[in-house]
């Protein structure tokens, strides 16, 4: 794309952004006064199995499938590639659906309202289905977007009609999949439209599990330290703290997900860099996105500490003031969150370092667990948050030293002139104690 069509990309993508947001603007203060701090959380853990039951069924496809999508000359084989993705959602489906009805009973916040639980599985197994890699490899860039606002739409409408107390948290969880039925079916309809319906078969499934589990093995490692803090949650502390803790979460996820659009533009113009042998370019490139998301990881720190007293009641209520304080441990987690998003997307995915990726994600998650399940307990939703934090400073630190290993640490700004004034102090000590070195 040229200039201007990729700037006029760029700015649909970051409307639907806003939409999303306008969207979480107008619930979330809804939720939290009409349902209450106990259903409210209960809505939450919901969602939150919702998200894990999505990240397995769409098991790392998702990038696979743009990439490979993206290469396809005719719609003959844009059909076969969508066959072979769908054809493997469905068979994984079949394990999340199974996974999700066992944590809905497991769990003693969702197994007194199982019918919550078993919506929110369904759910998650339609978001995996969805189509927007398809529609982004093939550079249709404004029809997913599209397709998720109508979504936006049609979910909020049965939601403010449908919604009036406590006893009506179950239809939150239908609304929304009720929407995301219908999103579905738009996005089907369309492409059987453009390039034919898909054949389902079992053949090269296996192939693709293996080509999308080092992207799997990250993506569940960043699961284990947001989606499924929620229902970990349920497991270990009382429905108040998990709806302290939900409310405090989606303002987080608000402003993590912020970092989201500009890698859309970051991540594809350093591989081209790269492909075409511009490494100074593609270093310089790197080094901007660096700055860009280094910076907002401080600027959202610090208005999260100073605001949170005053946003969350606010918005949510005084029941909700506990939430605070929740927001303000989490308020840590975004400058090793934003260093986390650079390494992993501006310098690890365009390096083809996806292996590495995988480890290191895979490590913090663990680490992620092990503080969850020891701070949880004993300090509940802050404790939950502490150990997020704790699981993106891990990752951080896994990062950080796979960069210094590769050589690849001069791409964080000013890294290059602390190692040479590093350098330097040695040299000097070198000289006093070993003159043979030189």
């Amino acid at each position: 794309m040229n200039g201007k069509k990729s700037a006029n990309v760029i700015a649909f993508v970051y409307g639907g952004y806003l939409m999303r947001y306008v969207y979480l603007i107008i619930v979330v203060p809804f939720y939290g006064r009409v349902l209450g701090v106990s259903e409210y959380g209960r809505v939450l853990a919901a969602m939150s199995l919702m998200n894990v039951i999505w990240m397995l069924t769409s098991y790392g496809f998702t990038f696979v499938g743009m990439r490979e999508i993206s290469k396809a000359q005719n719609p003959r084989e844009c059909n076969a590639i969508h066959s072979q993705h769908l054809s493997a959602r469905l068979l994984l489906a079949v394990i999340g659906g199974s996974i999700g009805v066992i944590a809905t009973y497991c769990s003693p916040t969702l197994s007194e309202r199982p019918l919550i639980g078993l919506l929110a599985t369904t759910l998650g197994i339609v978001s995996a289905l969805n189509l927007g890699w398809l529609y982004q490899g093939r550079h249709h860039f404004r029809t997913p977007i599209m397709i998720e606002v109508f979504g936006f739409a049609v979910s909020l409408v049965l939601v403010l009609s449908l919604v009036r107390g406590p006893a009506d948290s179950v239809w939150v969880v239908a609304s929304l999949l009720t929407a995301g039925v219908l999103s579905l079916a738009i996005s089907y309809g369309l492409a059987t439209w453009q390039i034919g319906w898909p054949r389902l078969s079992t053949e090269g499934i296996v192939p693709l599990l293996k080509g999308s589990t080092m992207l799997f093995c990250y993506s569940s490692g960043s699961v284990v330290l947001t989606a499924s803090s929620t229902y970990l949650l349920t497991l270990l502390s009382t429905p108040a703290q998990v709806g302290y803790f939900g409310a405090a979460e989606r303002f987080a996820t608000i402003g993590l997900s912020l970092m989201g659009p500009a890698s859309q533009v970051f991540i594809p113009t350093i591989s081209r860099q790269l492909a075409q042998g511009d490494k100074a370019g593609a270093h310089a490139t790197t080094r901007h996105g660096a700055m860009l998301l280094l910076g907002y990881g401080l600027l959202v720190f610090c208005g999260a500490l100073a605001l949170s007293p005053i946003v969350m009641p606010l918005i949510l209520g005084e029941a909700f003031g506990p939430s605070a304080r929740v927001l303000q441990c989490f308020a840590w987690m975004f400058p090793f969150a934003a260093f986390n998003e650079f390494a992993a997307f501006y310098v690890f995915v365009p390096r083809r370092k996806d292996k590495l990726l995988a480890i290191a994600g895979a490590a913090s998650g663990a680490a992620n667990l092990l503080a969850a399940l020891w701070l949880a307990p004993r300090f509940g939703a802050e404790g939950m948050a502490f150990a997020r934090v704790f699981g993106e400073l891990s990752l951080s630190v896994t990062l950080l030293f796979l960069m210094f290993k590769l050589e690849l640490i001069t791409l964080l700004p000013g890294a290059g002139r602390a190692i040479a004034m590093a350098r330097v102090a040695w040299g000097v000590r070198g000289q006093a104690g070993a003159g043979k070195d030189e």
